[in-house]
């Protein structure tokens, strides 16, 4: 089949969540189709030195075509403010009114007058509009998470009462768009059953996909136990869950954990960290903060722990999945852990207080049989559940369905 694969960002370097994602279901499915992607630049999402040409160049490796737009310009700085604040005057998301293009509707039109694609894949719920100007195509809508849902946690959350305010009227106006939007897609993407649920009453009798999230089992490789003390946290710093969760791990643990454990040591890597964590890894020898960094895999073998003390977002945690590939202890909270088919005690440890967290810690540094188990479990299920060759079956099944469902 021809696939068009509309999205919100240039998926390349896989590194992160959505990239990470995006990358490796195109690659899964340029081996069975020809694929098209038109996608939005993001350039926030691009590592130093890394252009659009770059990511273009390794997408058409296995892609067909590879075309992107930029977002437009008052997205960035002060413009994004007025984008929101106009969306809670008019109803209209920030989400929607972030990805809204004349350039990306022409380039749309341009290429679909050119080739006729079988099935588009639209990558996020604010490009959803989108379809209007694809007749006779089967369609498919990925959630990452259910938008609504995740916003409205920040609602409940959000220390500032401001914020909550815009969060509860941002839930509310995303909980309509997923009701308008999701019944006319063919399929519909989740990346657990936990988000199927989430979002079955806004689709109606559309049909719910899932669709995981994966890891790459050939480049995430098992790594031999380094014992030490030494832990890792992973993920892109200014966004609101990782902020949020190592500003609880720093706030709440560190210091008790630091007077119990005293050769212990964290990495905290991740691209844009805040300034006061920096200026903590300045006073703490034992905080080390490197940034951005090409390839994680080193600071996966050289710790003994992986902790992830995330208690916001949405969707599945994909650095939970590398983790577990490289056969690495896990101290996770139950909310980081929601949506994959790990079991405590066998595939991960999790604890949803700051003593839990340390008496896990503590637990997993003082027992290397303890390690070995949680190793093994480890990579057993994401050999047997999570590896991208098995999901990319899944996504071949959902693409089969739009057709068919766009033929009758």
């Amino acid at each position: 089949m021809r696939i068009l694969w509309l999205g919100h960002n240039l998926a390349y370097p896989p590194k992160g969540g959505p990239l990470q994602r995006n990358y490796n279901l195109l690659k899964q499915a340029s081996r069975r189709h020809e694929v098209h992607v038109l996608v939005f630049d993001q350039p926030a999402s691009r590592p130093p030195g890394v252009t659009p040409e770059h990511c273009v160049e390794a997408l058409s490796e296995f892609c067909a075509s590879v075309e992107w737009v930029p977002l437009p310009t008052d997205t960035f700085g002060i413009g994004r403010y007025w984008r929101a604040l106009g969306g809670v005057l008019t109803g209209d998301p920030y989400e929607f009114r972030w990805l809204r293009s004349r350039e990306m509707a022409k380039r749309l039109q341009r290429l679909a007058g050119r080739i006729q694609f079988d099935v588009v894949h639209v990558d996020t719920l604010g490009l959803a509009p989108y379809v209007s100007l694809l007749p006779s195509v089967g369609t498919v809508l990925n959630h990452h998470d259910i938008e609504s849902a995740l916003v409205q946690r920040r609602a409940v959350s959000d220390p500032n009462v401001l914020w909550r305010m815009f969060w509860s009227r941002e839930a509310a106006h995303l909980l309509s768009a997923e009701r308008r939007w999701c019944p006319s897609f063919h399929v519909n993407l989740v990346v657990s059953n936990d988000e199927g649920k989430l979002l079955k009453p806004s689709c109606q009798k559309s049909d719910i996909r899932v669709v995981p999230n994966g890891v790459d089992i050939e480049y995430f490789t098992p790594r031999p136990d380094p014992a030490g003390t030494r832990l890792l946290f992973c993920g892109r710093l200014d966004q609101l869950a990782n902020k949020g969760a190592i500003t609880f791990f720093f706030k709440s643990i560190w210091a008790e954990l630091a007077d119990r454990v005293s050769t212990i040591e964290i990495d905290v890597v991740g691209k844009n960290p805040p300034a006061w964590l920096r200026e903590l890894s300045l006073r703490d020898s034992r905080v080390h903060v490197p940034g951005f960094v090409a390839d994680v895999r080193p600071y996966f073998q050289k710790a003994t722990i992986f902790v992830c003390p995330i208690m916001d977002g949405g969707g599945t945690r994909l650095k939970i999945l590398d983790a577990l590939a490289m056969g690495m202890p896990i101290v996770s909270t139950t909310f980081a852990a929601s949506g994959l088919d790990l079991r405590d005690g066998d595939h991960l440890l999790l604890a949803d207080t700051p003593e839990a967290m340390i008496e896990q810690i503590r637990r997993v540094l003082d027992d290397k049989a303890l390690r070995e188990q949680l190793a093994q479990g480890a990579v057993n299920v994401v050999r047997q559940t999570y590896s991208w060759d098995t999901i990319g079956h899944s996504l071949q099944a959902a693409y089969e369905a739009a057709f068919e469902l766009k033929e009758r």
